[in-house]
This record gives structure tokens, C-alpha cells and sequence, in this order.
């Protein structure tokens, strides 16, 4: 897969309270399938969206990239139309790739647009200000401890 361009910190806002944490959330796919996944949705502390929603892929089935447009529709059904959405990648068992965060982004046309949060390159001027946010909202969103978003160490696996 190609690389993709860093989200700008701008668009990821402060945490707020959690209010859902359904580790085994079942999501539409628009077909007779049906895909699982661990949702977490935060408000959010500041102007702008009222919600994050946090995707988890889980285990086999219908990937969570597959279904971005069901499980917006899904969220903003149950959440209203300001939910920012993010999906989380565990790093594979087999070691292949890595543990990746992305934010989604809906285009004009309805289709879905995918900007790294994490990991980034550190040499994007983007880097320092999502390695900031990572720094403060990583752990809860991707369920590791603070210290791991460390500068400069690598952290895969």
C-alpha cells in the first residue's frame, strides 16, 4: 500500500468523556454481510466536532476499510453529523506492516479519503504536531500507555 499524507493536527480534536466502548460493535456493509469491530466514541473538549469515533479492526471478516461510508452512516445515525472518524489497524500477528491510525475523510463525490495520523515520517513538518497529539490522546485511542509515543524510537510491534 501506498504511503498516505499525514492528517493535519488541526483537523483531531482534544478528548473529551468517553461515552461508548463496544468491543464487539457489529457494522452494516450495504450488502447481506456484516463486519465487527471495536468502537470507542469520546466527545470532544473544544470547538468544532461534537464526537470522535475510533474503529477498530478486529480479528477476520469484512475489513473495517471496506465499509467506511456504511459505518459513517452507521455513526452519524447514531452519533449526529459531526463525528470525526478514525480507524485504527492492529499491527498483523505475522509481523508484516505496522500499527497504523488514519483519519477519514468523506470527498465531495461520497467517496472516503485516508490521512495518516500515525505513524508518520518524522522528517513531514506534520510529524512534531501529531506526535503531539498522539503524546496526549494516543493512549486512549489506541490502548497503549503514554511514554510509547516517545520521539524518535521505533515503536512497531
Amino acid at each position: 500500500m501506498e504511503a498516505l499524507t499525514p492528517a493535519s493536527p488541526d483537523s483531531l480534536p482534544p478528548l473529551g468523556e468517553l461515552i461508548a466502548d463496544e468491543p464487539f460493535w457489529r457494522f452494516g456493509t450495504g450488502t447481506a454481510a456484516e463486519g465487527a469491530a471495536h468502537l470507542r466514541v469520546w466527545l470532544t473538549a473544544g470547538p468544532g466536532p461534537a464526537r470522535l469515533a475510533v474503529v477498530t479492526q478486529t480479528g477476520t471478516g469484512v475489513p473495517v476499510t471496506e465499509s467506511t461510508g456504511q459505518i459513517r452512516a452507521d455513526l452519524a445515525r447514531r452519533y449526529g453529523p459531526a463525528v470525526v472518524l478514525l480507524e485504527h489497524h492492529l499491527a498483523p500477528e505475522t509481523g508484516q506492516g505496522a500499527e497504523t491510525l488514519d483519519l477519514v475523510r468523506v470527498g465531495a463525490d461520497g467517496s472516503p479519503h485516508w490521512l495518516r495520523i500515525w505513524p508518520t515520517p518524522e522528517q513531514n513538518p506534520r510529524h512534531a504536531g501529531l506526535e503531539l497529539w498522539m503524546a496526549v490522546h494516543g493512549h486512549q485511542v489506541v490502548d497503549k500507555p503514554a511514554s510509547w509515543f516517545g520521539r524518535g524510537e521505533d515503536r512497531r510491534g
